[in-house]
């Protein structure tokens, strides 16, 4: 069958997304990069609680798990994929501090969390998490973030294994 139309779609090269799409996509890949690092923190903050330690070592155990879960959702991509991971172990423990400052809020005033919170504000919740911090503590921090950016880096860069495959001699 020579019928020019459909000789034409299949001959036609793949178009690059357009702009609206690209924004689409960068949009979705920061909500997916949000929404793991939230739950990230979140989960650290439980574990911290329940455990009895600090969330500063729950998210050292957490880091690789978040920058996996940041691969696999396609947060991690070029050459800032160590610094994307980075931030998010940064914000997952910033998050989980504050999530453990809250229920001590709450377990000191006897008031449910929620309203622990509302009716402490949000500088109270940074004084009380200013409380738990130490040298120690930024220390795991940073180590967490470190480790985190190198999976990352690693993570996101093209394995030679994979561009030889590709490449048609």
């Amino acid at each position: 069958m020579d019928d020019p139309a459909h000789s034409k779609s299949t001959a036609e090269p793949a178009r690059t997304p357009s702009a609206i799409a690209a924004v689409a996509g960068g949009l979705v890949s920061a909500f997916g990069w949000l929404m793991c690092t939230l739950a990230t923190g979140a989960l650290a903050a439980f574990a911290a609680l329940v455990i009895g330690v600090r969330p500063s070592w729950v998210i050292l155990v957490l880091a690789l798990p978040l920058a996996l879960v940041l691969k696999v959702c396609g947060c991690l991509v070029g050459r800032w994929a160590g610094a994307i991971a980075a931030l998010a172990t940064l914000l997952a423990g910033f998050y989980a501090v504050c999530l453990v400052a809250v229920a001590r809020i709450a377990a000191t005033t006897g008031f449910p969390f929620g309203l622990a919170f509302r009716t402490g504000g949000f500088g109270l919740t940074l004084q009380v998490a200013e409380l738990g911090l130490d040298a120690v503590a930024v220390l795991v921090y940073a180590g967490a973030a470190v480790i985190a950016a190198v999976l990352g880096t690693w993570l996101a860069s093209p394995r030679a294994s994979d561009t030889g495959a590709r490449r048609m001699p």
